[in-house]
């Protein structure tokens, strides 16, 4: 009797650790690279779509980080722009920085964005829209854009683990039943 009350409370703490466990997801989206034309070269202001990152909202957010640089392929500068997400400003460039005024030879000027608090609301839904506000004559060069999100989802191994511990505690149910 006592063996058995000790392999049910075993197999009660196995599960119990089974459902705390989870790990973090890490998801990245990419967008292509982003350039305008001689049609809008000479109109400011002048606000653009980007493009949208759509991702799996599964779980909860934990951190989310946006990269990309100005300048791509095309060109390694763009004219003064804001970079918003889903009206969120996340980054800048001033015609006075590298990333206005680098030679066709240096490379474009990463930039990054780290939400914080608050602002992960803003991915919920399972996208992030960004645009660009175009404030001076010129192309609007964005390249290598990226969005990294850390998700706190359930690892598989610990749902391998809780589907044990279940069919364990199951056995040990029926092993204890009296058979007629």
């Amino acid at each position: 009797m006592r063996f058995s009350r000790m392999k049910n409370l075993a197999a009660a703490g196995l599960l119990a650790l089974c459902t705390a466990a989870a790990h973090a997801g890490v998801v990245t989206t990419t967008l292509s690279d982003f350039s305008t034309g001689d049609d809008v070269w000479a109109q400011w202001p002048l606000r653009l779509d980007v493009g949208r990152f759509s991702f799996s909202n599964a779980g909860n957010i934990l951190s989310a980080t946006l990269n990309g640089t100005f300048g791509n392929g095309f060109s390694n500068t763009t004219t003064e722009v804001f970079v918003y997400g889903d009206g969120l400003e996340v980054a800048y460039c001033s015609l006075y920085d590298d990333c206005s005024t680098n030679g066709e030879t240096a490379p474009p000027t990463a930039w990054s964005y780290t939400f914080a608090g608050a602002e992960l609301a803003l991915l919920r839904d399972g996208a992030l829209d960004l645009s660009v506000s175009k404030e001076f004559a010129g192309y609007v060069n964005l390249g290598s854009l990226s969005l990294t999100l850390v998700n706190d989802v359930p690892e598989p191994a610990s749902a391998a683990l809780l589907l044990a511990g279940l069919a364990g505690l199951g056995w040990s149910r029926r092993a204890r039943r009296p058979r007629s």
